[in-house]
């Protein structure tokens, strides 16, 4: 604690002079290299969220050192690093901790003029919303959760926002924090084992939010730690509605989330122990739950259950469980084992609580005082850490004997209805809240009704005014139009321009090689079906100089296929300089024809400025993150210098070579062709440069692997 405020305090400050800086006109450049590091450090910590959350907080720790020693004002980099930080105590059940970073990208961001505040940080400060409601779930504040839930749906920040990595995170958790909070908290009982029986208002939400996620799920990309998490939620959602509804399709659907966790904890590196542990408990809760026949999972769903059996003896071969008297019981024995290998107290409590309520109903006493005892040792957990199961760990201890001292006795029993009385009371503030947004729907439709008489009255006063003003407004539109003429023009204008520079950057290099006259006539005739190729595809590249700019069209395809489609479409007129592809195996996420512009446009260049030597182009897996492939184009041409390198690619500056003709439109085109597919793959995708004068260059660039290359 006595750090989060040894950060909390000058972090606030300095983000607070940023926006200053902001307001007045002025910006602070950040260290590209330190920026880097710092948001490795972010994708580490939040990569380890759920499997390792200690080192989650040390890489969000030791992100905000660097903020806080060489770029105070880098403000998505603190966000990002306190919902972490948040996430990463939420996972230790530190609720204070995890309080302390919510509030303060809450605070943080709301500090800052509304035009000041960028997308991503907006996303942020929903992002620590969300957990806030996740924190007052677990304290039982219902009507506190859905009231802050309800704020985040009506601000409809997921309506109109880009599909990216970011708000790709944030949609998903938010359906995950809505599904948790319907068939976890506003039923009729406890989530436990059994008998939560779903209000017919928590189901008709349960419906309304899965239908969503159905819609929308095809767009939304994170990883797989997410991926987990929201088929968890959605198959614990379809296991309460065919609960509380017997029906056998539900139940399907219940398990198809569950195989398809199975399918993605057995790829390389996704084994999980903890949402391998959601996935042996949410069995358990199926076969213990008194409303859903032995039929519907032994005899419909017999295929699922019997899959999901054996991916599991697969990916946990430690235990084989046959489906017998005890399936049930062994479910909940294994959850719990594994429950207890991650560091979640939270997850301990509840799963020792679900197991014992298990063992009471079939009468196994001593299992469920073994579990009581198992729970009652452990030292993670805390009081008000969960309300409502340590109200049932206290039920069943009391109901079992567990202690023939009355002391004991009377101290769980007072604790049990301190919390049983806390949990009501919030029931009850949940109540009133439905019932004052019950009528608050009722005053809307009223209110639409009124609206819309008086909206025809404006609507007949309207017309007359039209008729009056008619002439008035033909002027008016008359005078516009001439304004967006003149408009359009300048963009043509601009247009045009823009695809000049286009076509005399790819058609110099031509021109110059038809002058040669010791070029000889296959190398001419190369050169001249190379430049009528140039031209016809002039029509793709005016499209970069519209606003809206060439179209995105992602897809996998083969890296080794559009090295051989520009292998042929380059020229190379020296005889003494060796152009080669390197043979790859690689399969890219990103938009082909965009990758095989940048590579033909590189790769030329390359061959423009070497004279003799060599242009190697090759790919290999990138060392700091294997789900990218590291592509170089090497020559051993002139090379640059620092200050060349640091302004190739600015639109403002224009690198010069030996002979002084200036180039470096087609750089910022490559430049551009990167940003879109940073902006609509995994966040990551980059270009730089590496050059020594007199030695050559090497240009890098990162581009996101297919998850059929990951996998």
């Amino acid at each position: 604690m006595r750090r989060v405020r040894l950060y909390f305090i000058p972090l606030m400050i300095l983000v607070l002079c940023m926006a200053d800086s902001r307001h007045y006109g002025f910006s602070i450049r950040f260290s590209p290299v330190e920026r880097q590091r710092v948001d490795i450090l972010n994708k580490e910590a939040f990569l380890n969220r759920y499997q390792n959350p200690e080192l989650s907080i040390r890489s969000a720790y030791r992100a905000l050192d660097i903020i806080h020693q060489t770029m105070p004002s880098y403000f998505d980099g603190i966000l990002r690093s306190y919902n972490n930080l948040a996430f990463g105590y939420y996972m230790l059940a530190q609720h204070d901790s995890a309080q302390v970073y919510i509030d303060s990208v809450i605070f943080l961001t709301g500090t800052l003029p509304a035009h000041n505040v960028a997308e991503n940080s907006r996303v942020e400060r929903v992002i620590a919303r969300l957990m806030n409601v996740r924190l007052l779930q677990r304290s039982c504040f219902i009507a506190d959760s859905y009231d802050s839930l309800y704020s985040i749906e009506h601000s409809r920040i997921f309506s109109h926002t880009p599909s990216n990595f970011l708000y790709s995170y944030a949609q998903m958790e938010y359906y995950i924090t809505s599904l948790t909070l319907n068939y976890h908290y506003r039923n009729s009982s406890v989530a436990s084992a059994s008998g939560t029986e779903l209000t017919a208002e928590t189901i008709k939400n349960m419906l309304r939010i899965l239908g969503e996620i159905e819609e929308s799920r095809k767009h939304l990309r994170c990883d797989y730690d997410e991926d987990l998490a929201l088929n968890y939620a959605i198959a614990h959602s379809y296991f309460r509605l065919a609960s509380a509804s017997d029906s056998t399709d539900l139940l399907r659907k219940s398990y198809h989330y569950l195989i398809r966790n199975c399918e993605i904890l057995s790829y390389p590196n996704q084994f999980s122990i903890y949402h391998l542990a959601n996935v042996f408990q949410l069995q358990a809760f199926i076969v213990a739950d008194p409303t859903i026949r032995p039929k519907a999972y032994f005899e419909d769903c017999w295929p699922q259950v019997d899959s999901l059996r054996k991916m599991c003896a697969t990916i946990y071969p430690r235990d084989r469980i046959a489906i017998n008297d005890d399936y049930g019981f062994n479910m909940f024995r294994v959850s719990t084992d594994l429950f207890f290998q991650t560091s979640d107290p939270y997850q301990h409590l509840g799963a020792v609580v679900s197991a014992a309520e298990y063992c009471l109903r079939i009468n196994r006493f001593s299992k469920a005082v073994g579990y009581y005892s198992l729970i009652l040792a452990d030292t993670t957990w805390h009081e008000n850490m969960a309300p409502k199961f340590e109200a049932m760990l206290y039920d069943g201890i009391i109901r079992t004997g567990f202690s023939d001292f009355f002391d004991d006795k009377a101290k769980f029993y007072v604790r049990e209805m301190e919390l049983q009385n806390m949990i009501r009371q919030n029931e009850s503030a949940d109540a009133s809240l439905r019932d004052k947004l019950e009528k608050t729907q009722s005053r809307t439709k009223y209110l639409l009704l009124a609206m819309t008489i008086v909206s025809i009255i404006l609507l007949v006063f309207a017309c007359l005014v039209v008729l009056l003003r008619h002439r008035t407004r033909s002027l008016r539109d008359e005078t516009l139009a001439l304004q967006e003429a003149k408009r359009q023009d300048v963009e043509r204008i601009a247009n045009v321009e823009t695809c000049l520079s286009v076509m005399r950057h790819d058609v110099n290099p031509f021109l110059s090689y038809l002058q040669n006259k010791k070029l000889s006539p296959e190398m001419r005739q190369e050169v001249l079906e190379q430049l009528l190729r140039t031209f016809s595809n002039i029509k793709n590249w005016t499209n970069i100089s519209i606003p809206s700019g060439l179209q995105f069209q992602p897809s996998q395809f083969s890296l080794a296929e559009v090295f051989d489609v520009v292998g042929s479409t380059c020229i190379n007129v020296h005889d003494h300089v060796l152009l080669r592809f390197v043979p790859n195996r690689f399969v890219i996420w990103g938009d082909r024809q965009l990758t095989e512009m940048m590579l033909r446009n590189l790769v030329n260049n390359s061959l423009q400025h070497t004279s003799q030597g060599s242009v190697i182009i090759e790919a290999k897996p990138y060392s700091d993150d294997p789900r990218f492939a590291h592509i170089t184009i090497s020559d051993t041409g002139c090379g640059m210098n620092d200050e060349q390198i640091e302004e190739l690619f600015r639109a403002d500056k224009k690198i010069h070579n030996e002979s002084g003709e200036a180039h470096g439109f087609g750089l910022i085109l490559c430049k551009y062709i990167i940003k879109r597919h940073d902006d609509n793959t995994l966040r990551g995708c980059r270009i730089w440069a590496q050059s020594t004068p007199g030695k050559g260059t090497t240009m890098n660039i990162l581009l996101a692997l297919s998850g059929a290359e990951l996998n």
